[in-house]
């Protein structure tokens, strides 16, 4: 069961009103998606993930418009911070092997909210498959009515995309100073291929713990995230984890 509390229930109660008013009749759907969903937040490190569904293109002035509101000092953000994503409903029906997005807002905790527009990501074949799966509805249609699953090897390339783009990336000033990011991609990655479910980060680390020769970089990839380690993480222990998880083709799905 997802647990809210009352200052998310009262955030995505005006989040509601805002893009309701702003979008009218061109909302298709809007959800709580992420780590609050997957059961991973913390309100210290952890954005709150928020991916809308519209019918059609967004004027200019509107996401101008939704930037203004959705940015208002006396409208303090929970955790971290906002992650606001918006695709047409073309893109999620159907999805295919390089979706794009309308815009995405973010507002991290003390900085000014920052937009960017019109992109290509197949990255976010892993946000419609979350969404898809454990998305909570605010408005409009429920998800498995707008969103398209994702065929499995489409969503494993995307994965093995992140997982280069963590290869170059690692101990990069802003996107991973200490590795951990890349670790706990990775683990995910890894657990999504052998159990063919989306999980969050966190149980993605717990649930490689068992598997991997080296726990002792998850262990610390853990405990980083968590706020109790501060030191970068072996470089070659986190490549050699990256690599084993890129060579990994086979998926075994449950049953």
């Amino acid at each position: 069961m997802l647990i809210m509390d009352d200052q998310i229930d009262d955030y995505l109660r005006h989040l509601k009103e805002v893009v309701s008013t702003v979008l009218k009749d061109r909302l298709t759907g809007l959800y709580l998606s992420g780590s609050k969903v997957l059961g991973d937040y913390d309100e210290e490190v952890s954005d709150l993930d928020i991916f809308c569904v519209v019918n059609r293109p967004i004027r200019a002035e509107d996401q101008q418009r939704l930037l203004e509101l959705l940015s208002e000092e006396e409208l303090e953000v929970p955790g971290n911070g906002l992650e606001f994503l918006c695709v047409l409903e073309e893109e999620v029906t159907h999805p295919h092997s390089l979706p794009s997005y309308e815009f995405v807002l973010i507002k991290r905790r003390g900085l000014d909210a920052v937009m960017k527009h019109e992109g290509m990501d197949e990255g976010l074949l892993m946000d419609f498959t979350i969404c898809y799966q454990s998305g909570k509805l605010i408005a409009g249609k429920p998800a498995q009515e707008v969103i398209g699953e994702v065929p499995v090897p489409w969503l494993n390339e995307a994965m093995k995309g992140s997982l280069r783009q963590h290869k170059l990336n690692v101990f990069h000033p802003f996107y991973d100073p200490y590795g951990h990011e890349a670790v706990l991609n990775a683990c995910r990655s890894w657990c999504f291929k052998e159990l063919g479910r989306m999980t969050s980060k966190t149980k993605g680390a717990t649930w490689a713990l068992k598997r991997w020769k080296n726990s002792k970089v998850i262990e610390q990839a853990l405990l980083i995230r968590e706020g109790k380690w501060d030191k970068r993480l072996d470089e070659g222990a986190v490549h050699e984890l990256l690599d084993h998880v890129l060579t990994l083709e086979r998926i075994k799905v449950s049953t």
